[in-house]
């Protein structure tokens, strides 16, 4: 009996040996980043001996981009965060408005659903019955306008622009590519959506 405890014991302690053998820490430091095509392509961990990518880099400008939008200097201190692009840095306006301080909005709902509208710091939500329009008058730009629909239908927003004056429809669809609920109008009188 005492022997099969022993045994048993023996046995259960050279498992957990062999398990522990058998981690091993990772090596942050991998020799692919000194291999082609990563030797002239990555930028190596901070840390790490520099790569012949990585000493090109940090000799060029003193600094390297090692995340998105992250800068860091080769002591791998990080320097800044580059802004995030807003959406009107990204895209063309749809529409342009002649700028003169403000602008009217005319709302028309397409729909058969009530849409729920908002000149934001400037309107308390409101809702536009279906087929029904509505004139936002004299909108300090720049001025965001969210539009939703109240039974969580996809809507399509398709502005026009006039002097001085925004026409946007607001009709139906069922492509979810279309979806878009908030027009911003800047300063200029470009016109963007989201």
């Amino acid at each position: 009996m005492i022997c099969g405890s022993l045994l048993v014991s023996v046995i259960a302690h050279t498992q957990t040996v062999q398990a522990q053998q058998r981690t091993s820490k990772i090596n942050p430091c991998p020799s692919i980043f000194y291999e082609e095509p990563h030797n002239n392509q990555v930028l190596v961990p901070t840390g790490c001996t520099p790569n012949a990518f990585t000493r090109r880099q940090v000799g060029q400008g003193g600094s390297v981009v090692v995340q998105p939008r992250i800068l860091v200097q080769p002591q791998g201190l990080p320097v800044n965060r580059q802004p995030i692009p807003y959406p009107e840095s990204r895209q063309n306006p749809i529409a342009v408005v002649a700028p003169a301080g403000t602008v009217n909005v005319r709302l028309k709902n397409n729909t058969n659903a009530s849409i729920t509208y908002q000149a934001i710091g400037h309107t308390k939500p409101r809702t536009l019955s279906g087929r029904e329009e509505y004139l936002l008058q004299n909108l300090p730009t720049p001025v965001t306008i969210t539009v939703v629909r109240s039974d969580g239908g996809l809507l399509r927003v398709v502005p026009t622009s006039s002097e001085g004056m925004l026409a946007v429809s607001l009709d139906e669809t069922t492509n979810f590519d279309d979806n878009q609920g908030v027009l911003r109008i800047q300063k200029d009188g470009q016109v963007f959506l989201n």
